[in-house]
């Protein structure tokens, strides 16, 4: 077909850019031809150097062929992350306590709403890095089997039925329903059996009879597979001997011939590597590369550069690095990246809709219907907005960063604890503040400041818990001494005896607690005349909270996990 026979604005410009193609239109760039055509005429052009390159996450530009750099690494837990300016809603598990698959289906397409004006505004700045993308490694749908498992945070909780319903929630928000395209591209995460500990995971076996997998570990992966997720990442640890990642029973067996999966297959970052570097089934990245490749792993995060060696070895045929990047490349025909700008829907989202206010009220609501009142004696909340005194304190009260959790986008407006009850009382009513306590250590200094306001209020409210320094993935969290993982999930001991102290002193204790994951805490339900568990809700938290507290808000959220009253009840952490 001609060029100048093509009435396609975008297409001209990308062929402007690439004289070499502008001669004749090639066929992957006919958005007449069906997809499975134009991806083979594609893959058909690139010399095995060139597919090698492109099965890495971070893929650089062919430019003969008029195919731009691209990062296939992005994330969007609740909102788009590690990007800048973005809504940012509770964290996995406390939209996972709403019970609303509506709800985070509603979530999840303003966060592709607003991933499609990020990315749309990368383009035309041409930056093209990491996090810039539309393919996102989210959701995480492993089982939240054990409340010491840090990175539990970003599931949908313990049971498989409410994790595959949400599952498939945010799937159907994140990719759309157009009948050509996705809006944006999602990942069931992490195949399979993959729920810590994190210090092992890179070595780590985990064992489950057929039994177990079928009605515990696969049946969410598999509902999101009927979703059409676009995506599926294979972890870390092995599976019943197996690295998930070199796994032909996982790979192919399950998700390809009884699922019918057609997407791509991505490793976690470094996965591939663990063949030879924790798993000891290989015995260097040659082998490990091209094992991974031939059970089905399509894109490596970050690097499969060793399968340059791997077939200079014959240990991977062009015909293995064939059926991998079509799979790949599917996918960014999938996403309209091939395609002229005025056929692709979400080509002129933006930028006002990052971060709008439609979308900061959506993050209110649904922080609101994550809350969870675990206890209210006589009534006490809601209290009253022209109480005479409210005293605010605890180590998380006036703390932006616990409404994050991980994975998270930034704002320029996240509402604290402290914030939220400022801007719901009367004016007449006098709030004190006072930290009062460390997160997770004693005070330094000995001298009680705090507990005077406490016997003065009407009410005090305390904000206890953990934060993502103190749990999350390994590595991310700076102040946990066993890599993410809390192996006394317990609320820290400084803070039990804090609310002891404000027991002691205060007229009526309300305690909000914060958390990605189960604390146990006899004590503070002992202690407290109600007790609120908030998770780590997002921007718009503190105004939540402050919502359900001050009576503006019914408090409707429900616990997606058990919670154990002590350590004692944990069987071995190990033991899947």
């Amino acid at each position: 077909m001609a060029l100048k026979n093509m009435a396609f604005g975008s297409l001209l410009v990308l062929l402007g850019a690439f004289p070499a193609l502008a001669e004749e239109s090639p066929t992957y760039l006919d958005p007449a031809q069906p997809i499975e055509v134009r991806v083979a005429d594609l893959v058909g052009r690139l010399e095995v150097k060139e597919k090698i390159d492109l099965l890495s996450s971070t893929a650089p530009a062919v430019e003969r062929l008029g195919i731009p750099e691209y990062d296939y690494w992005n994330e969007s837990l609740h909102g788009v992350a590690r990007a800048g300016r973005a809504t940012i809603f509770p964290q996995a598990i406390g939209m996972a306590a709403t019970f609303d698959p509506d709800l985070l289906e509603r979530v999840a397409t303003v966060i592709s709403d607003e991933a499609r004006a990020k990315f749309n505004a990368s383009v035309r700045a041409e930056r093209r890095q990491r996090y810039r993308g539309l393919t996102f490694w989210t959701p995480n749908i492993n089982i939240f089997r054990d409340p010491r498992w840090g990175r539990g945070q970003e599931t949908y909780g313990e049971d498989p039925f409410l994790m595959a319903t949400m599952g498939s929630a945010y799937v159907r928000g994140l990719q759309g329903d157009h009948p050509r395209y996705l809006k944006a591209a999602a990942c069931a995460k992490h195949y399979a059996v993959h729920s810590g500990p994190e210090g092992l995971r890179h070595s780590f076996d985990a064992l489950a009879s057929p039994k177990e997998l079928n009605e515990t570990y696969l049946p969410a992966f598999e509902a999101l597979v009927k979703e059409k997720v676009e995506i599926v990442m294979c972890a870390y640890n092995r599976t019943n001997g197996e690295p998930c990642c070199s796994s032909d029973f996982l790979l192919q067996e399950v998700l390809r011939d009884d699922w019918g999966f057609d997407g791509h297959v991505v490793s976690d970052c470094g996965a591939v590597n663990d063949l030879h570097e924790g798993h000891n089934v290989t015995k260097d990245a040659a082998e490990s590369a091209a094992a991974t490749l031939k059970a089905g792993t399509d894109l490596a995060c970050t690097s499969y550069a060793a399968l340059h060696d791997a077939f200079e070895r014959q240990l991977v045929t062009e015909a293995d690095l064939d059926r991998a990047l079509a799979r790949v490349l599917r996918t960014r025909f999938r996403l309209g990246f091939f395609d002229p700008e005025d056929m692709v829907p979400w080509s002129n989202v933006p930028e006002s809709v990052i971060g709008s206010d439609e979308h900061r009220r959506l993050s209110r609501e649904a922080a609101v219907k994550s809350l969870v009142l675990l206890k209210n004696d006589e009534g006490l909340i809601p209290l009253d907005k022209n109480l005479r005194m409210v005293y605010v304190t605890g180590p998380l009260a006036a703390d932006a960063q616990v409404m994050l959790g991980n994975y998270y986008g930034l704002n320029e407006d996240i509402s604290t604890v402290l914030e939220g009850v400022v801007g719901k009382v009367w004016a007449a009513t006098k709030v004190d503040f006072r930290q009062g306590a460390l997160l997770d250590r004693t005070n330094v200094n000995p001298i009680d400041w705090f507990s005077g306001s406490a016997q003065e209020a009407d009410v005090t409210i305390a904000v206890v818990g953990v934060s993502n320094l103190l749990e999350g993935e390994e590595g991310a969290s700076i102040a946990s001494p066993d890599k993410g993982d809390r192996f006394d999930v317990s609320l820290p001991a400084n803070q039990v005896a804090f609310l002891e102290k404000m027991r002691q002193n205060a007229r009526k204790l309300v305690v909000v607690v914060l958390s990605g994951s189960p604390v146990a805490m006899p004590e503070v339900h002992e202690l407290a005349d109600a007790v609120v568990f908030a998770w780590y809700p997002g921007q718009e938290g503190g105004r939540a909270i402050a919502d359900v507290l001050f009576g503006d808000a019914v408090p409707s959220g429900r616990l997606p996990l058990t919670f154990p009253k002590s350590m004692d009840q944990l069987p071995p952490y190990e033991d899947y």
